[in-house]
């Protein structure tokens, strides 16, 4: 196996491939910026962080979208809910930062990231018109997670590097949004849903064996990890194909022995030992205190990533809220969390509707269905790890959010050709 240092140069390579090709097709652009923010490329290449690459290329591909002007229209609050949401969502972070407890560093470690994910969200919404533009957009954002969990599966397999813990190692990423035990397992668990449904609509026998190996990469990735959420995540997710299934009791047999195996045969059953009442306690103080800090006053919340300095002054601590709830709650107070909350709602109101259009169309095998099913699981899933880790300002969200729209915009279409005459039929998905 190659070392992930040989391969760094695989960042810029995709990055400056993908954004050549991404001037003539623009679906290609938002994984380009996604390459360069998430793979951390400044890190290794600091000519990046010194020209301020994020900046001037997030401009560039913004003026590139713009420029087209042939789906302005889906930035529309009246033909996307989403966006109304957001917006309101955004006027709740800006208006708790304006008095935010320490301005300086929300800005640097909450309101600087949430815009750039606020970017990526235009992005993904202005590049993506078709369901061909949608199957690019998701294999192109599995394969990115592939090169990034490549590093802590390397390491595991090897036995080298991790970090070092009471009960053993952690094997995470060197740097970026693998590099903390918690946040590798979150961001293993949303894929893995996401890249298990689209694997089983998938016919073709060569296609499927393909597909299959980032989600063998992922679960690794995800043993590696040593996260107690990431198994309880797991777990989750084991569930969700049970309950989301035709048939509940086969596929339940089936995957309790898949899940049986794998906690026998690999550090999953350590890691589950070291899950206690205690340690759940911990997570919950997050929500807690979070509540707590609006009873105090901060109606609008302490401010976008100010969680630590009103828990240091109120319970004699600093420490982040290890809970999205407790951080929403505390950092922007009751406004942002009804808007979080409707925002999270109409996300999931856009994919169950895709899935009830697409039976009745008889396209229950078409890899838009797949995918709406893919996508709502781990949009479940992550919500419960969530319980344990704060992320309110994690590009997943907003990502997530754009596809559910344009999904359900894709699956609109195809309803207006059956209308037409265009019997679509029962699909399969294509990789």
């Amino acid at each position: 196996m190659p070392s992930p240092e040989s391969l760094r140069i695989l960042t810029i390579i995709a990055f400056i491939g993908l954004l050549a090709i991404g001037m003539r097709r623009v679906v290609f652009l938002p994984v380009a910026y996604m390459i360069l923010v998430y793979c951390k490329v400044s890190s290794y290449y600091p000519i990046f962080g010194e020209i301020k690459a994020e900046l001037v290329f997030a401009l560039l591909i913004l003026i590139r979208l713009f420029v087209t002007g042939e789906t302005i229209d889906k930035l529309s609050l009246q033909k996307n809910s989403i966006n109304k949401y957001l917006l309101l969502f955004t006027a709740c972070i800006f208006l708790s930062f304006m008095f935010a407890w320490d301005r300086q560093y929300s800005w640097d470690n909450a309101v600087y990231h949430f815009i750039k994910v606020f970017i990526l969200y235009i992005m993904v919404l202005l590049s993506i018109e078709n369901e061909k533009d949608l199957k690019i957009f998701i294999w192109l954002l599995i394969l990115m997670y592939t090169y990034l969990a490549y590093e802590p599966v390397y390491n595991y397999i090897a036995g080298v590097g991790g970090s070092q813990q009471v009960y053993g190692i952690n094997y995470i990423a060197d740097t970026g949004i693998l590099a903390g035990h918690v946040g590798l397992a979150n961001n293993m668990n949303q894929m893995i849903p996401i890249v298990f449904y689209l694997f089983l609509g998938i016919q073709n026998k060569q296609k499927k064996i393909l597909a299959s190996i980032p989600l063998i990469i992922f679960i690794i990735c995800l043993i590696g990890s040593g996260s107690r959420g990431g198994v309880l995540g797991f777990s989750v997710f084991g569930l969700c194909v049970v309950y989301f299934s035709k048939n509940r009791v086969k596929v339940g047999l089936l995957t309790t022995s898949l899940c049986v195996l794998l906690f026998l045969f690999t550090g999953l059953s350590s890691t589950a030992e070291r899950i206690s009442v205690q340690s759940g306690q911990g997570r919950f103080t997050g929500l807690t205190h979070g509540i707590e800090m609006v009873k105090r006053g901060n109606l609008i919340g302490v401010g976008p990533g100010c969680f630590l300095f009103a828990r240091g002054k109120y319970f004699g601590y600093t420490m982040e809220s290890h809970n999205i709830y407790g951080q929403v709650m505390g950092e922007l107070g009751i406004p942002g969390t009804i808007a979080w909350f409707f925002f999270i709602r109409q996300i999931f109101l856009y994919l169950v509707e895709s899935k009830k259009r697409l039976k009745a169309i008889s396209c229950d095998q078409s890899f838009l269905y797949y995918l709406s099913v893919g996508l709502q699981v781990s949009l479940v899933v992550r919500l419960f790890v969530c319980l344990a880790s704060h992320s309110l300002y994690f590009f997943y969200w907003y990502v997530i959010a754009s596809l559910s729209f344009l999904i359900l915009e894709n699956v609109k279409r195809m309803e207006e050709k059956e209308r037409n005459g265009q019997n679509y039929g029962i699909r399969t998905n294509q990789l």
